[in-house]
């Protein structure tokens, strides 16, 4: 079954990790004829658009997105993490995972210290406890998380995020979910502005 992806979102990550067409094809595991179909017509399989997104540890879906979105760079991990609006997808990424990781940019009062201590926890709370949360509640803890969500941004903080299987020495070297979550300044150089209407 063909589909639609955003052929400029996947253009924009390749080039931001400096891969080359047959580089992307080699690590997605499809060819190099199938990469060029899909950045120039954005069309595609539904096979060849989770073997693009996990080349770039993504979620599928991730590529639908349109119009004007935002990226982080993370250099350590060499992984990119888009920009959370709402609560429900901070919910996606943070539901059930075994394992978070939460990063910040250095706070630069005590009340921002405050803003980013109470808000990692309230992230780290609300993950834990998912998977115990009945429907109307997950309702309710989504509408708190987009709260949160607009506290950050009234004093110049964005989310970023993306939950991904990680593989740990300490329990078997088996892959388990871990939410990654960066609360960042929304003018912090890292951000990728990803513009992506179709002008055309």
């Amino acid at each position: 079954m063909n589909m639609k992806i955003n052929a400029k979102l996947l253009k924009t990550l390749r080039l931001e990790k400096s891969w080359s067409q047959d580089q992307l094809a080699g690590i997605s595991s499809i060819s190099l004829r199938t990469v060029q179909r899909i950045e120039k017509s954005g069309n595609c399989s539904l096979e060849s658009k989770k073997a693009i997104a996990s080349a770039f540890d993504m979620k599928a879906c991730q590529f639908d997105m349109k119009d004007k979105n935002s990226a982080f760079s993370d250099e350590k991990s060499n992984r990119f993490y888009f920009r959370i609006e709402n609560g429900t997808q901070l919910s996606e990424i943070i539901g059930g995972a075994y394992a978070y990781q939460l990063s910040h940019d250095d706070p630069k009062s005590k009340e921002e210290a405050e803003l980013l201590s109470w808000s990692a926890q309230s992230i780290q709370e609300w993950g834990g406890i998912w998977s115990c949360l009945e429907s109307g509640n997950r309702i309710e803890a989504a509408f708190d998380l987009s709260e949160l969500i607009k506290s950050l941004e009234s004093n110049g903080f964005w989310i970023f995020g993306v939950r991904s299987n990680q593989e740990s020495s300490l329990i078997g070297n088996n892959k388990w979910p871990v939410a990654s979550i960066f609360l960042i300044r929304e003018d912090n150089p890292k951000i990728i502005k990803l513009n992506l209407e179709d002008k055309g």
